[in-house]
């Protein structure tokens, strides 16, 4: 459990998207988490000497806690940290405040930002309440950040919105913003009563979406464009572990902090009946072993969607994300975009088995073997 997301302002947010899952709306203004919970969380993680340790700062949205905040964070870091253990931040944002001095801090800090933008203004602020606009906020933030000599990547969510538009995106991010590193978020959400929210993706287009996208992405392979459910899935049939948790065997890939000090095992489950306990205390291993964090880890193999379990694609797949498993009058759980993932890997897996055996192959040529 090498990462932490750390929420320093809970779901507070100086935006309101209509796809927003993090309990839009309810946090209190001016509430940041306070200096005794930032030290305790930072010390429990860094005694547990694993490295690299990730602390991953997100929202709502994490600028709110302002640059002293940040400041703090890191001296406590250094504090903590034994001589040879590497700490890493990252830290994702939707760019409104984001200007020269934010961008400096995190550049010269090593941040690794991950920058909200759903595609070009149609696109981007077809997902803003009120018809609002941001766009031009986040294309202002990534300029700043790529000045700065930031390490940034891209964060789209794919929805309703923009799911017909792969090539529009994909040449957006690419030619227009020069984006090297880009992240794709398939968008399900549902309405209180349980239907499916007007804005998510309809069984089908994200599948046909991936297809597109993986089409022009392959076909200009020579730019080292780096998408990152493609790079994950080749790498995971060249040898390496599978690095995205959503196709991981079990939830066990990080724990997630509150402003307050609660503790969660995912931030998609973040309801009282998720509570794993307090940072304040126990440590992150002690609430590991939690009968609660146990029943978590373990659904995936113990609840897994009956039409996963003979699918030719389990290896890969691994019943993808609970977050998008729905319940069924049986009492079963079916995946509501299992479809779309079983499509894109009919169609494309062969030519992903293809890429990766060209890894394996570089590998032993460099003489580094299966696991660089």
């Amino acid at each position: 459990m090498p990462t932490v997301l750390v929420k320093p302002v809970g779901d507070r947010c100086n935006l309101a998207c209509r796809y927003c899952f993090y309990h839009p709306g309810t946090g209190s203004p001016g509430a940041v988490m306070p200096d005794h919970v930032l030290e305790t969380m930072t010390r429990r993680f860094l005694e547990l000497r694993q490295s690299p340790t990730i602390f991953a700062w997100q929202g709502g949205e994490p600028t709110l806690a302002g640059l002293d905040f940040y400041r703090r964070a890191l001296s406590l870091q250094r504090q903590y940290a034994a001589e040879d253990q590497q700490v890493v931040n990252t830290f994702q944002t939707n760019g409104v405040l984001v200007g020269e001095e934010w961008a400096s801090f995190l550049a010269e800090n090593q941040f690794l930002v991950g920058l909200s933008v759903d595609g070009p203004p149609e696109c981007h602020d077809a997902m803003r309440r009120g018809g609002g606009s941001s766009h031009a906020a986040a294309v202002r933030a990534w300029r700043v950040l790529q000045e700065a000599g930031c390490a940034v990547n891209i964060l789209c969510v794919v929805s309703r919105a923009n799911c017909q538009a792969p090539g529009e995106l994909y040449h957006y991010f690419t030619d227009e913003l020069r984006a090297e590193y880009l992240q794709f978020i398939s968008c399900g959400e549902w309405t209180p009563s349980g239907g499916l929210a007007d804005f998510s993706l309809r069984r089908g287009q994200y599948g046909r979406f991936l297809v597109a996208l993986f089409d022009l992405w392959s076909a200009e392979r020579a730019r080292n464009i780096s998408i990152k459910l493609f790079d994950d899935l080749i790498l995971f049939l060249a040898g390496k572990p599978m690095r995205d948790c959503m196709h991981q065997a079990t939830c066990d890939s990080h724990l997630v902090v509150e402003r307050d000090g609660s503790v969660y095992p995912c931030d998609f489950f973040v309801g009282e009946a998720d509570r794993l306990g307090s940072m304040l205390e126990q440590t992150p291993f002690q609430l590991r072993s939690t009968a609660r964090a146990r029943t978590f880890r373990e659904r995936k193999t113990k609840q897994m969607p009956p039409r996963c379990v003979d699918c030719r694609h389990l290896d890969i797949c691994r019943g993808g994300c609970p977050k998008f498993w729905r319940p069924q009058r049986d009492g079963n759980f079916q995946q509501y975009l299992c479809r779309d993932m079983r499509y894109f890997l009919d169609q494309r897996r062969p030519a992903m088995e293809q890429m990766a055996a060209s890894v394996r192959a570089r590998w032993r040529q460099w003489g580094i073997g299966s696991t660089p």
